[in-house]
Protein backbone atom coordinates (compact mmCIF):
# COMPACT_ATOMS: atom_id res chain seq x y z
CA UNK A 1 0.00 0.00 0.00
CA UNK A 2 1.28 3.48 -0.82
CA UNK A 3 2.57 5.80 1.92
CA UNK A 4 -0.42 7.91 2.95
CA UNK A 5 1.02 9.84 5.88
CA UNK A 6 1.10 13.09 3.93
CA UNK A 7 -2.69 12.86 3.57
CA UNK A 8 -3.15 13.31 7.34
CA UNK A 9 -2.38 16.87 8.45
CA UNK A 10 -2.28 16.05 12.17
CA UNK A 11 0.77 13.86 11.61
CA UNK A 12 2.70 16.99 10.69
CA UNK A 13 2.30 18.21 14.25
CA UNK A 14 5.33 18.11 16.52
CA UNK A 15 5.26 18.13 20.30
CA UNK A 16 8.46 19.28 21.94
CA UNK A 17 10.19 19.21 18.54
CA UNK A 18 9.37 15.53 18.11
CA UNK A 19 6.84 13.90 15.77
CA UNK A 20 3.83 12.08 17.14
CA UNK A 21 3.33 8.31 16.89
CA UNK A 22 -0.41 7.69 16.91
CA UNK A 23 -1.24 4.11 17.90
CA UNK A 24 -4.80 4.53 19.14
CA UNK A 25 -6.88 4.01 16.00
CA UNK A 26 -9.06 1.34 17.61
CA UNK A 27 -10.44 4.17 19.74
CA UNK A 28 -10.72 6.69 16.90
CA UNK A 29 -8.90 7.20 13.63
CA UNK A 30 -7.13 10.23 12.25
CA UNK A 31 -8.76 12.14 9.39
CA UNK A 32 -7.30 12.67 5.90
CA UNK A 33 -7.39 16.07 4.25
CA UNK A 34 -10.17 15.01 1.90
CA UNK A 35 -12.51 14.37 4.83
CA UNK A 36 -11.62 17.69 6.41
CA UNK A 37 -12.27 19.41 3.08
CA UNK A 38 -15.64 17.69 2.69
CA UNK A 39 -16.83 18.87 6.11
CA UNK A 40 -15.45 22.35 5.56
CA UNK A 41 -17.03 22.45 2.09
CA UNK A 42 -20.46 21.82 3.57
CA UNK A 43 -20.02 24.79 5.89
CA UNK A 44 -18.62 27.11 3.26
CA UNK A 45 -20.55 26.06 0.15
CA UNK A 46 -23.89 24.42 0.89
CA UNK A 47 -24.98 24.69 4.51
CA UNK A 48 -28.65 23.72 4.70
CA UNK A 49 -30.98 21.18 6.20
CA UNK A 50 -31.79 18.15 4.08
CA UNK A 51 -34.91 16.47 2.65
CA UNK A 52 -37.02 19.58 3.17
CA UNK A 53 -36.37 22.79 1.27
CA UNK A 54 -36.13 23.02 -2.52
CA UNK A 55 -33.52 25.79 -2.73
CA UNK A 56 -30.05 25.20 -4.18
CA UNK A 57 -28.18 24.76 -0.91
CA UNK A 58 -30.70 22.23 0.41
CA UNK A 59 -30.66 20.22 -2.80
CA UNK A 60 -26.85 20.11 -2.82
CA UNK A 61 -26.68 19.09 0.84
CA UNK A 62 -29.33 16.39 0.36
CA UNK A 63 -27.54 14.95 -2.65
CA UNK A 64 -24.20 14.81 -0.80
CA UNK A 65 -25.87 13.23 2.24
CA UNK A 66 -27.64 10.56 0.22
CA UNK A 67 -24.54 9.91 -1.88
CA UNK A 68 -22.74 8.93 1.33
CA UNK A 69 -25.51 6.41 1.99
CA UNK A 70 -25.07 4.98 -1.51
CA UNK A 71 -21.29 4.74 -1.13
CA UNK A 72 -21.63 2.93 2.19
CA UNK A 73 -24.25 0.57 0.75
CA UNK A 74 -21.93 -0.34 -2.13
CA UNK A 75 -19.06 -0.98 0.29
CA UNK A 76 -21.21 -3.38 2.33
CA UNK A 77 -22.97 -4.87 -0.74
CA UNK A 78 -26.31 -3.64 0.61
CA UNK A 79 -29.17 -1.61 -0.79
CA UNK A 80 -29.25 2.09 0.09
CA UNK A 81 -32.63 1.79 1.82
CA UNK A 82 -31.12 -0.84 4.14
CA UNK A 83 -28.71 1.73 5.62
CA UNK A 84 -29.98 3.73 8.60
CA UNK A 85 -27.75 6.54 9.80
CA UNK A 86 -27.30 6.76 13.58
CA UNK A 87 -24.95 8.45 16.00
CA UNK A 88 -22.65 5.43 16.00
CA UNK A 89 -22.32 1.72 16.71
CA UNK A 90 -23.71 2.05 20.23
CA UNK A 91 -26.89 3.74 19.05
CA UNK A 92 -27.28 1.26 16.21
CA UNK A 93 -27.18 -1.68 18.62
CA UNK A 94 -29.61 0.00 20.99
CA UNK A 95 -31.89 0.82 18.06
CA UNK A 96 -32.32 -2.90 17.44
CA UNK A 97 -32.67 -3.59 21.16
CA UNK A 98 -35.41 -0.99 21.56
CA UNK A 99 -37.26 -1.18 18.24
CA UNK A 100 -37.24 -4.75 17.00
CA UNK A 101 -40.08 -6.79 18.50
CA UNK A 102 -39.79 -10.15 20.19
CA UNK A 103 -36.17 -10.15 21.37
CA UNK A 104 -36.77 -11.93 24.66
CA UNK A 105 -33.97 -14.54 24.51
CA UNK A 106 -30.61 -13.14 23.48
CA UNK A 107 -27.07 -14.49 23.35
CA UNK A 108 -23.78 -12.61 23.34
CA UNK A 109 -20.17 -13.37 24.29
CA UNK A 110 -17.62 -12.47 26.93
CA UNK A 111 -15.37 -10.77 24.35
CA UNK A 112 -17.81 -7.95 23.62
CA UNK A 113 -17.34 -4.22 24.03
CA UNK A 114 -19.71 -2.94 26.70
CA UNK A 115 -21.89 -1.47 23.93
CA UNK A 116 -22.69 -4.96 22.67
CA UNK A 117 -22.77 -6.61 26.10
CA UNK A 118 -24.92 -4.36 28.27
CA UNK A 119 -27.96 -4.30 25.93
CA UNK A 120 -28.04 -8.11 25.64
CA UNK A 121 -26.19 -9.87 28.44
CA UNK A 122 -28.06 -8.57 31.46
CA UNK A 123 -31.67 -9.09 32.32
CA UNK A 124 -34.24 -11.77 31.57
CA UNK A 125 -33.29 -14.07 28.75
CA UNK A 126 -29.73 -12.82 28.28
CA UNK A 127 -26.92 -15.38 28.06
CA UNK A 128 -23.15 -14.80 27.75
CA UNK A 129 -20.88 -17.37 26.10
CA UNK A 130 -17.26 -17.80 27.18
CA UNK A 131 -14.22 -17.31 24.96
CA UNK A 132 -10.83 -19.03 24.98
CA UNK A 133 -7.54 -17.45 26.03
CA UNK A 134 -7.12 -15.92 22.57
CA UNK A 135 -10.58 -14.34 22.62
CA UNK A 136 -12.27 -16.76 20.20
CA UNK A 137 -15.81 -17.83 20.97
CA UNK A 138 -16.06 -21.29 22.52
CA UNK A 139 -17.99 -22.97 19.71
CA UNK A 140 -19.18 -25.92 21.81
CA UNK A 141 -20.53 -23.57 24.46
CA UNK A 142 -22.06 -21.39 21.74
CA UNK A 143 -23.88 -24.34 20.20
CA UNK A 144 -25.11 -25.51 23.61
CA UNK A 145 -26.39 -22.01 24.46
CA UNK A 146 -28.38 -21.94 21.21
CA UNK A 147 -30.17 -25.19 21.99
CA UNK A 148 -32.84 -23.86 24.41
CA UNK A 149 -33.94 -21.35 21.78
CA UNK A 150 -32.53 -17.87 21.11
CA UNK A 151 -34.13 -14.93 19.31
CA UNK A 152 -30.94 -13.00 18.54
CA UNK A 153 -27.18 -13.52 18.71
CA UNK A 154 -25.08 -10.37 19.12
CA UNK A 155 -21.36 -10.80 18.42
CA UNK A 156 -18.42 -8.58 17.56
CA UNK A 157 -16.58 -9.47 14.38
CA UNK A 158 -13.27 -8.27 15.86
CA UNK A 159 -12.39 -7.83 19.52
CA UNK A 160 -11.54 -4.23 20.32
CA UNK A 161 -9.03 -5.45 22.94
CA UNK A 162 -7.33 -8.54 21.52
CA UNK A 163 -8.04 -7.94 17.84
CA UNK A 164 -9.35 -11.51 17.55
CA UNK A 165 -11.24 -12.15 14.31
CA UNK A 166 -14.21 -14.37 15.08
CA UNK A 167 -15.24 -17.21 12.71
CA UNK A 168 -18.22 -15.13 11.69
CA UNK A 169 -19.50 -17.29 8.84
CA UNK A 170 -19.64 -20.34 11.11
CA UNK A 171 -21.29 -18.45 13.96
CA UNK A 172 -23.95 -16.99 11.66
CA UNK A 173 -24.70 -20.36 10.08
CA UNK A 174 -25.08 -22.00 13.50
CA UNK A 175 -27.31 -19.21 14.77
CA UNK A 176 -29.56 -19.29 11.71
CA UNK A 177 -29.83 -23.07 11.90
CA UNK A 178 -31.11 -22.62 15.45
CA UNK A 179 -33.65 -20.02 14.31
CA UNK A 180 -31.85 -16.97 15.70
CA UNK A 181 -31.21 -13.63 14.04
CA UNK A 182 -27.64 -12.28 14.14
CA UNK A 183 -26.38 -8.78 14.93
CA UNK A 184 -22.71 -8.10 14.14
CA UNK A 185 -20.77 -5.34 15.86
CA UNK A 186 -18.42 -4.37 13.03
CA UNK A 187 -16.95 -1.28 14.68
CA UNK A 188 -13.47 -2.82 14.59
CA UNK A 189 -13.73 -4.76 11.34
CA UNK A 190 -15.44 -2.36 8.91
CA UNK A 191 -12.44 0.02 8.89
CA UNK A 192 -9.92 -2.73 8.18
CA UNK A 193 -11.36 -5.38 5.87
CA UNK A 194 -13.95 -5.95 3.15
CA UNK A 195 -17.43 -6.82 4.40
CA UNK A 196 -20.22 -8.31 2.32
CA UNK A 197 -23.51 -8.48 4.20
CA UNK A 198 -25.09 -10.60 1.47
CA UNK A 199 -22.34 -13.21 1.49
CA UNK A 200 -22.26 -13.29 5.30
CA UNK A 201 -26.07 -13.42 5.41
CA UNK A 202 -25.97 -11.14 8.43
CA UNK A 203 -29.29 -9.77 9.67
CA UNK A 204 -28.05 -6.60 11.43
CA UNK A 205 -24.65 -4.91 11.29
CA UNK A 206 -23.43 -1.80 13.10
CA UNK A 207 -20.36 0.38 12.56
CA UNK A 208 -19.07 3.91 13.19
CA UNK A 209 -17.56 6.58 10.94
CA UNK A 210 -14.96 7.86 13.40
CA UNK A 211 -13.08 4.55 13.40
CA UNK A 212 -12.84 4.51 9.59
CA UNK A 213 -11.29 7.93 8.88
CA UNK A 214 -14.62 9.78 9.14
CA UNK A 215 -15.99 12.36 11.57
CA UNK A 216 -17.43 11.59 14.98
CA UNK A 217 -21.10 11.46 15.82
CA UNK A 218 -22.33 9.24 12.99
CA UNK A 219 -22.60 5.54 12.31
CA UNK A 220 -24.98 3.17 10.66
CA UNK A 221 -27.26 0.25 11.19
CA UNK A 222 -27.52 -2.12 8.25
CA UNK A 223 -30.45 -4.51 8.36
CA UNK A 224 -32.24 -6.66 5.84
CA UNK A 225 -35.16 -4.64 4.48
CA UNK A 226 -37.78 -7.07 5.73
CA UNK A 227 -36.37 -6.70 9.25
CA UNK A 228 -36.28 -2.90 9.07
CA UNK A 229 -39.94 -3.00 8.09
CA UNK A 230 -40.69 -4.72 11.40
CA UNK A 231 -38.90 -2.11 13.52
CA UNK A 232 -40.94 0.47 15.40
CA UNK A 233 -39.48 4.00 15.12
CA UNK A 234 -37.48 4.87 18.21
CA UNK A 235 -37.87 8.64 17.84
CA UNK A 236 -40.87 10.49 16.47
CA UNK A 237 -40.56 13.90 14.85
CA UNK A 238 -39.59 15.66 11.67
CA UNK A 239 -38.87 13.90 8.38
CA UNK A 240 -39.73 10.38 9.53
CA UNK A 241 -43.41 10.90 8.70
CA UNK A 242 -45.11 11.16 5.33
CA UNK A 243 -48.41 12.71 6.45
CA UNK A 244 -49.51 14.07 9.84
CA UNK A 245 -53.11 14.87 10.76
CA UNK A 246 -54.76 15.56 14.06
CA UNK A 247 -56.14 12.04 14.09
CA UNK A 248 -52.93 10.20 13.12
CA UNK A 249 -49.88 10.00 10.88
CA UNK A 250 -48.24 7.78 8.26
CA UNK A 251 -44.56 6.84 8.13
CA UNK A 252 -41.98 7.61 5.48
CA UNK A 253 -40.49 4.78 3.47
CA UNK A 254 -37.27 3.13 4.62
CA UNK A 255 -34.80 4.21 5.83
CA UNK A 256 -36.13 7.68 6.65
CA UNK A 257 -38.81 6.48 9.06
CA UNK A 258 -35.98 5.51 11.43
CA UNK A 259 -34.07 8.82 11.07
CA UNK A 260 -36.17 11.39 12.91
CA UNK A 261 -34.94 14.97 13.20
CA UNK A 262 -31.97 16.77 11.70
CA UNK A 263 -29.02 14.37 11.40
CA UNK A 264 -25.30 15.12 11.62
CA UNK A 265 -25.29 16.21 7.99
CA UNK A 266 -21.68 17.36 7.79
CA UNK A 267 -20.49 14.17 9.53
CA UNK A 268 -22.34 11.96 7.05
CA UNK A 269 -20.89 13.93 4.15
CA UNK A 270 -17.43 13.60 5.68
CA UNK A 271 -17.97 9.87 6.10
CA UNK A 272 -18.73 9.61 2.41
CA UNK A 273 -15.37 11.20 1.66
CA UNK A 274 -13.67 8.76 4.05
CA UNK A 275 -15.35 5.79 2.40
CA UNK A 276 -14.24 6.92 -1.04
CA UNK A 277 -10.70 7.35 0.30
CA UNK A 278 -10.70 3.80 1.71
CA UNK A 279 -12.14 2.44 -1.53
CA UNK A 280 -9.28 4.11 -3.36
CA UNK A 281 -6.75 2.34 -1.14
CA UNK A 282 -8.60 -0.97 -1.35
CA UNK A 283 -9.76 -2.64 1.84
CA UNK A 284 -7.89 -5.83 0.93
CA UNK A 285 -4.70 -3.76 0.88
CA UNK A 286 -5.66 -2.07 4.15
CA UNK A 287 -6.18 -5.42 5.85
CA UNK A 288 -2.86 -6.80 4.58
CA UNK A 289 -1.04 -3.64 5.73
CA UNK A 290 -2.56 -3.73 9.21
CA UNK A 291 -1.90 -7.44 9.71
CA UNK A 292 1.72 -7.00 8.60
CA UNK A 293 2.15 -4.37 11.31
CA UNK A 294 0.57 -6.67 13.91
CA UNK A 295 2.95 -9.46 12.89
CA UNK A 296 5.96 -7.17 13.04
CA UNK A 297 4.82 -5.67 16.33
CA UNK A 298 4.41 -9.08 17.98
CA UNK A 299 7.91 -10.03 16.89
CA UNK A 300 9.46 -6.82 18.23
CA UNK A 301 7.62 -6.83 21.55
CA UNK A 302 8.11 -10.57 22.16
CA UNK A 303 11.86 -9.95 22.14
CA UNK A 304 11.65 -7.51 25.06
CA UNK A 305 12.08 -8.87 28.56
CA UNK A 306 9.15 -8.11 30.86
CA UNK A 307 6.74 -7.38 27.97
CA UNK A 308 3.92 -9.88 27.54
CA UNK A 309 1.65 -9.70 24.49
CA UNK A 310 -1.97 -10.84 24.90
CA UNK A 311 -4.35 -12.29 22.32
CA UNK A 312 -3.98 -14.93 19.59
CA UNK A 313 -0.43 -15.94 18.78
CA UNK A 314 -1.23 -16.30 15.08
CA UNK A 315 -1.20 -12.78 13.51
CA UNK A 316 -3.54 -14.04 10.77
CA UNK A 317 -6.27 -14.26 13.42
CA UNK A 318 -5.70 -10.67 14.56
CA UNK A 319 -6.94 -7.38 13.15
CA UNK A 320 -4.97 -4.21 13.85
CA UNK A 321 -4.46 -4.34 17.64
CA UNK A 322 -1.53 -5.28 19.85
CA UNK A 323 -2.41 -5.51 23.58
CA UNK A 324 0.36 -6.07 26.10
CA UNK A 325 1.55 -5.81 29.70
CA UNK A 326 4.87 -4.64 31.12
CA UNK A 327 5.67 -6.69 34.20
CA UNK A 328 5.85 -4.59 37.34
CA UNK A 329 4.00 -1.63 35.84
CA UNK A 330 0.31 -0.84 35.64
CA UNK A 331 -1.13 -0.01 32.24
CA UNK A 332 -1.77 3.70 32.74
CA UNK A 333 1.80 4.18 33.93
CA UNK A 334 3.17 2.56 30.77
CA UNK A 335 0.93 4.66 28.56
CA UNK A 336 2.00 7.82 30.34
CA UNK A 337 5.68 6.99 29.96
CA UNK A 338 5.29 6.22 26.27
CA UNK A 339 3.57 9.56 25.80
CA UNK A 340 6.06 11.56 27.85
CA UNK A 341 9.20 9.94 26.47
CA UNK A 342 8.38 9.68 22.76
CA UNK A 343 4.92 11.16 21.95
CA UNK A 344 3.64 7.60 21.48
CA UNK A 345 -0.12 7.59 21.94
CA UNK A 346 -1.73 4.32 23.01
CA UNK A 347 -4.79 3.29 25.01
CA UNK A 348 -4.63 1.80 28.51
CA UNK A 349 -7.19 0.23 30.82
CA UNK A 350 -10.08 -2.16 30.23
CA UNK A 351 -11.01 -0.59 26.85
CA UNK A 352 -14.73 -0.80 27.65
CA UNK A 353 -14.37 -4.59 27.90
CA UNK A 354 -13.85 -5.25 31.60
CA UNK A 355 -15.63 -8.65 31.64
CA UNK A 356 -13.25 -9.91 28.94
CA UNK A 357 -10.23 -8.96 31.04
CA UNK A 358 -11.72 -10.56 34.13
CA UNK A 359 -12.74 -13.77 32.35
CA UNK A 360 -9.17 -14.19 31.04
CA UNK A 361 -7.56 -13.13 34.34
CA UNK A 362 -6.00 -10.10 32.68
CA UNK A 363 -5.19 -6.90 34.47
CA UNK A 364 -5.80 -3.68 32.49
CA UNK A 365 -3.80 -3.77 29.28
CA UNK A 366 -1.87 -1.34 27.13
CA UNK A 367 -3.22 -1.40 23.57
CA UNK A 368 -1.38 -0.24 20.48
CA UNK A 369 -3.61 -0.21 17.41
CA UNK A 370 -2.63 0.34 13.80
CA UNK A 371 -4.18 1.82 10.69
CA UNK A 372 -3.32 2.95 7.18
CA UNK A 373 -1.00 5.78 8.26
CA UNK A 374 1.18 3.65 10.54
CA UNK A 375 4.52 2.18 9.49
CA UNK A 376 7.17 -0.21 10.77
CA UNK A 377 9.00 2.87 12.00
CA UNK A 378 6.10 3.51 14.38
CA UNK A 379 6.41 -0.06 15.67
CA UNK A 380 10.17 0.43 16.07
CA UNK A 381 9.57 3.60 18.09
CA UNK A 382 7.17 1.70 20.37
CA UNK A 383 9.57 -1.21 20.85
CA UNK A 384 12.63 0.98 21.43
CA UNK A 385 10.82 3.12 23.97
CA UNK A 386 9.56 0.05 25.79
CA UNK A 387 13.11 -1.32 25.84
CA UNK A 388 14.28 1.92 27.42
CA UNK A 389 11.49 1.81 30.01
CA UNK A 390 12.33 -1.79 30.92
CA UNK A 391 16.05 -0.97 31.14
CA UNK A 392 15.29 2.00 33.38
CA UNK A 393 13.28 -0.20 35.72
Amino acid sequence: MRDVREDFPILQRRIGDRPVVYLDSAATSLKPQGVIDAVSGFYTQSTANIHRAIHRFAEEATEQFEDSRRVLARMLNAEAHEIVFTRGTTESINLVRSCFPGLERTLTTAVEHHSNLLPWGFGAGGRIVAVDSGGTVDMAAFEAALAPGVDLVAVSHVSNVLGTIQPLEELIAMAHAAGALVLVDAAQSAPHMPLDVRSLDVDFLACSAHKMLGPGGVGCLYAKAELLERMRPWFLGGNMVDQVHLDGYSLQALPHRLEAGTPAIEAVIGWGAALRYLAGLGLEEVQAHDQALVRYGRERLAAIDAVRVAGPEDPARVCSTLPFHVEGLEAHGVARMLNNRANIMVRSGFHCAQPLHESLNLTPTVRASFYVYNTEQDVDALAETLEAIVAFL
